[in-house]
């Protein structure tokens, strides 16, 4: 685009938001920590933290254009488009742009896939979800999802300012860096050393990543632990009295009751009275899954008989009076009795 009148955009500036975006979204995170801190900065924090992501996504799209009116068109959202003739007499369709907007997540997910510009979309969409959620939903353990926000944000900041501005995190952000790192690694090194506990108890591992989308139900924090109470009493994880006890907040649950929630949660539908999760046959936790045909706590496997006709597992006294559910069995009775002789 050109012409006196074309917008231009200053990609240094747009850098520079960026940082400070962070920064200053970083310094509202260290406001919520300590017992005197305002819970209420966590919105803040997160609101000023995805800003600064969107711009450093903008500013990268802006390092690729070849001058600042081509890096505003490529930025500013477009009004509308019109025909225009250029010196040469081509009539081509160019931008009218809106001067004070932007262009959005979804636009920049365009713009990336269309010049070939990698992020994690999926860790994207979550810290967006995240912040809308303490905006909008006013959480009730808004410190906590904050924490977590800024677990997934600082592994998305180091691939891509390193990989994609081909800059030294440590060296953009300055002291901000410092803390995000010491926070990244407070949580994933307690997530990691808490996946070791519950190995060195015998908990299987599709059991341990089950888990580990457990959250406290007094703070919403994942880190949580075996109870060493129990563990000194001898008092084995897959009894009924086992619990769990939670690092961020000290609250002490069930751990098998956690777990028959998150798998119901994930596995059941709401508005049907169908059971997926039922006692297991072998250990009697909560945790057999019929979809899958085992126990999610003692992996103890079954696959019961099915209906030959429609595939539905067939109930204990069907499966006793032959190999079709009772719906199957009628349909073929009518079938037998009412289907025309061969004359």
């Amino acid at each position: 685009m050109s012409g006196k009148n074309a917008p231009t955009l200053d990609k240094t500036k747009v850098l520079e938001n960026a940082v400070t975006s962070i920064q200053l979204g970083i310094e509202d995170y260290q406001l919520t920590q300590g017992r005197k801190g305002n819970p209420l900065r966590a919105v803040s924090a997160a609101r000023n933290l995805f800003a600064g992501v969107l711009l450093l996504f903008k500013y990268k799209i802006s390092t690729l254009a070849d001058s600042p009116e081509h890096a505003a068109s490529l930025i500013y959202k477009a009004r509308k488009f019109k025909p225009c003739r250029t010196e040469s007499g081509v009539i081509e369709w160019r931008p009218e742009l809106e001067r004070n907007k932007t262009i959005d997540v979804t636009d920049i997910e365009l713009h990336f896939e269309g010049l070939g510009i990698q992020t994690d979309w999926n860790a994207v969409n979550a810290l967006q979800r995240c912040r809308n959620d303490l905006e909008h939903l006013h959480p009730k353990h808004p410190l906590e999802e904050v924490n977590k926000f800024l677990l997934d944000l600082f592994p998305l900041l180091r691939d891509f300012i390193t990989h994609e501005l081909s800059e030294n995190p440590a060296a953009l952000l300055g002291n901000t860096w410092e803390v995000m790192l010491k926070n990244h690694q407070f949580f994933a090194r307690n997530l990691d050393e808490i996946q070791r506990q519950w190995e060195d108890l015998g908990v299987m591992e599709h059991t341990r990543r089950l888990f580990k989308t457990c959250e406290c139900r007094a703070c919403g924090s994942p880190l949580l632990e075996p109870n060493r109470e129990d563990i000194n009493s001898g008092i084995s994880f897959d009894y009924s009295e086992f619990r769990f006890n939670c690092l961020a907040c000290g609250q002490t649950d069930s751990f098998i009751e956690l777990l028959a929630e998150e798998l119901r949660f994930a596995k059941e539908d709401p508005f049907s009275e169908d059971e997926v999760i039922i006692d297991c046959g072998s250990c009697g936790a909560p945790l057999f899954d019929q979809t899958e045909g085992h126990c999610h706590l003692c992996g103890y496997s079954y696959q019961p008989p099915q209906c030959g006709g429609c595939h539905r597992g067939l109930e204990g006294y069907e499966a006793e009076n032959g190999a079709l559910c009772d719906r199957c069995s009628e349909y073929a009775h009518y079938n037998d009795e009412y289907e025309p002789g061969i004359s």
